[in-house]
């Protein structure tokens, strides 16, 4: 961005990034607190984001091994569009999982145990976000990259440490105690914490390795 390199690479910064937004749109769609999972027609389309994430990241692992292309010679563009597509069908999964787990209660939560995208609308919210973040990130607007630095680091931790939260949570099996503000609190500072640890490890095990 601007010539310097982000904190992450293309596709893992069209992935967290993407998460984001994904969850963006479906709450903006008028998803509400939906707590089912997509369901059978909708998994289908959901998952030709992720085989295209995965033949491009096979694609550019394999050229690497044999220092030449593979199937294509790999570049950024591609790597942000397969990572963002891969990052709506995460928000997809991560959303219902958050409202179940931060549920009321089990009569509150099951009624709206709806899946979601159940509707096309729904459903045409996500590459509608996701077309919206790939053009801003590819036009490059006037911002500076400590803006981008940060949005991306933000978005980083702020997706490790929701995922954390809902784990801790389901693991204590205390879903349907979070419903209030103050009851997600504590499971979010502890979902941060968590994020923050785990990231703080990865730093310490790469400088460790490369120096």
């Amino acid at each position: 961005m601007g010539g310097q390199a982000l904190p992450l690479c293309a596709r893992c910064t069209g992935t967290f990034l993407g998460v984001r937004a994904g969850l963006l749109a479906l709450w903006a769609a008028g998803q509400g607190r939906r707590s089912g999972m997509p369901g059978g027609h909708v998994r289908l389309v959901l998952a030709l984001p992720v085989i295209a994430w995965a033949l491009d990241g096979a694609n550019a692992f394999v050229g690497d091994l044999l220092g030449r292309p593979w199937m294509y010679a790999p570049n950024n563009v591609l790597r942000l569009i397969t990572g963002t597509g891969f990052g709506l069908v995460l928000s997809t999964l991560l959303y219902p999982t958050v409202h179940y787990a931060a549920g009321t209660a089990a009569a509150a939560r099951a009624a709206d145990d709806e899946p979601v995208l159940a509707r096309p609308r729904y459903v045409a919210a996500l590459p509608l976000a996701g077309s919206a973040l790939i053009a801003i990130l590819l036009l490059e607007p006037p911002a500076p990259y400590a803006v981008w630095a940060v949005a991306l680091g933000a978005a980083t931790v702020g997706v490790l440490a929701l995922v954390n939260a809902v784990f801790i949570v389901l693991a204590l099996n205390r879903e349907g105690t979070a419903g209030t503000w103050g009851g997600a609190v504590a499971y979010a500072v502890a979902g941060l914490g968590a994020a923050l640890a785990e990231m703080g490890a990865l730093a310490l095990v790469r400088r460790l390795i490369l120096g």
